[in-house]
């Protein structure tokens, strides 16, 4: 009689990644949309604010997920070449995105920084909690 086989369980990493990325996103965009609710009461123009920070950094990081798994399956060195690249991306929309709304639209910044701060801690809550 042959021995028995365990079953080994293998996670697909890029359809993984493409699930925590979605899942990640999706969360991000659900606490910027709560937040800025919060913030109506201290008027309209800070719930947009909410809005358009928390929504710079949900797109941030599924620019990200897109240049990082868009690809598919890659060598070892292309796969870490698409990591640094997508961080090189993020950060140049971060910092385009965060110049226009403080310096040319004079977002008003209270609420600017709510909404940023919002979806990043969410952001850091979800890859601890989604797996």
């Amino acid at each position: 009689m042959p021995p028995r086989q365990r079953a080994c369980q293998v996670r697909n990493s890029i359809a993984h990644g493409w699930r925590v990325a979605a899942r990640t996103t999706l969360l991000q965009a659900a606490v910027t949309l709560v937040v800025s609710l919060v913030a109506t009461p201290f008027g309209w123009r800070n719930a947009v604010a909410v809005a358009i920070g928390g929504s710079i950094i949900v797109a941030g990081n599924l620019l990200f997920a897109v240049r990082l798994f868009g690809r598919g399956v890659q060598p070892a060195r292309a796969a870490l070449r698409s990591a640094y690249a997508a961080e090189v991306l993020k950060w140049l929309w971060l910092c385009a995105a965060l110049y226009l709304a403080i310096a040319v639209f004079k977002v008003p910044f209270p609420g600017f920084i709510a909404g940023v701060l919002a979806a990043q801690v969410s952001f850091w809550i979800a890859l601890i909690a989604i797996r």
